[in-house]
Formats: structure tokens, C-alpha cells, sequence
């Protein structure tokens, strides 16, 4: 019984530290702006992350 308490806790503290370390940056563009996202990606030779998020949340 141990053994299960034990992995959900290091588990649950895992997944803080894993995302204390993202970040999105301020320059975010919509859905309506994905074309021209990839546009750029492009040009620059940049990877396009793309996230999904609801804006209305901070």
C-alpha cells in the first residue's frame, strides 16, 4: 500500500519541478495568424511550437 502513495507523490512533485521551467514567450499569435507563424518559421529556419491554450486564462 505504501509503494502505490509513494509513486503518485514523486510523480505529483516531478511534475512541478518539470514545469517550473516553461515559459511562453510574449510574441503568441492566434489561430488566425498560424499562417503567417509558419511563414516566419520558415524564413527564419525556426522551429513552430505550437500550444493550445485558453487565452481568457492567466
Amino acid at each position: 500500500m505504501k509503494s502505490p502513495i509513494l509513486t503518485l507523490l514523486t510523480l505529483v512533485a516531478l511534475s512541478h519541478v518539470s514545469l517550473a521551467g516553461f515559459t511562453v514567450p510574449k510574441s503568441v499569435l492566434t489561430m488566425k495568424e498560424l499562417s503567417e507563424a509558419k511563414e516566419n518559421a520558415v524564413q527564419e529556419e525556426e522551429p513552430l511550437i505550437f500550444v493550445y491554450t485558453d487565452p481568457g486564462t492567466t
